[in-house]
């Protein structure tokens, strides 16, 4: 073969390490190629015998029958070192150790419900903001571990009765014990009569919804025969004190008057870290 051959136009040297004939290996197209531009292509089959001219870039400029062109090298029996491409056109390929792992994927932080009650009462609650029922923020119950489920309704005269003294003693004890909450659980027929009553009296503690309370076993288990109903119970639903005590009813007073005394016994031993 002569030193130097014309492919498409243009002088390529042939190498001396390269086979002068290659054998197409897969289905490829031979490109014919006019400077820089690709004017057409010939469909090959495997078998088909090229002479070979150079490589370039990838491709192995070749003379088929009375044509010349290019066809991809990875598609002939070019060995591998033969068909890479000059060293200077390559990317540098990092040792596989070399290369970064990805950083693991972090799941979304995702607040948990730390006690039973707070798992119970998640998502269901409702409280006054801007003269209407909002949802309750599930941080609202962080901290809490001790909850007034209070069964009340507007339309109850002792419950109307006991609920403004009720209001302003929730004020003092949250100063003191933000370990406290109340959640009402309303008897009232209809989720407006619910909102109108904790407006009227200005309940800040927040409620359980309306429209949740028939199927929130968990908590309505926990209510008498009768209304007003207060219960005082733990983290974990554990009965501290109740309005129904063996078969009598003692009012929500008297648990009024047991959860000052919980909360003081609690404070005795759990002091408030100051700030």
């Amino acid at each position: 073969m002569v030193g130097v051959i014309l492919v498409a136009g243009l002088g390529l040297r042939l190498g001396a390490a390269l086979p002068d004939e290659i054998t197409v290996t897969a289905p490829t197209r031979l490109e014919l190629v006019r400077g820089d531009k690709v004017t057409g292509s010939i469909g090959l089959e495997p078998g088909a015998k090229l002479s070979l001219v150079d490589l370039a870039g990838g491709y192995a400029l070749v003379r088929y029958r009375n044509v010349n062109g290019r066809v991809p090298a990875d598609r002939t029996d070019l060995p591998r070192a033969e068909a890479a491409p000059a060293a200077t056109e390559a990317a540098p390929v990092l040792p596989r150790e070399a290369v970064p792992a990805p950083p693991p994927a972090v799941a979304p932080a995702v607040a948990v419900p730390a006690n039973a009650l707070e798992r119970e009462l998640a998502g269901r609650l409702v409280a006054l903001e801007g003269g209407a029922l909002k949802p309750v923020a599930a941080a609202r119950l962080a901290g809490v571990k001790f909850y007034a489920l209070y069964f009340s309704a507007s339309w109850c005269p002792p419950c109307r009765e006991f609920t403004p003294g009720f209001v302003d003693a929730y004020g003092k004890i949250r100063a003191l014990y933000p370990e406290f909450e109340v959640v009402l659980v309303s008897s009232d027929h209809s989720a407006a009569d619910m909102s109108a009553y904790m407006r009227d009296d200005h309940m800040a503690w927040p409620a359980l919804r309306f429209a949740a309370i028939p199927a929130a076993r968990e908590i309505t288990r926990y209510c008498g025969d009768g209304i007003p109903c207060l219960v005082l119970v733990d983290e974990n639903g554990r009965v501290l004190s109740d309005t129904n005590r063996h078969g009598s009813y003692v009012g929500p007073d008297a648990v009024l008057d047991d959860t000052w005394r919980i909360l003081r016994d609690y404070r005795r031993k759990n002091p408030r870290v100051k700030t």
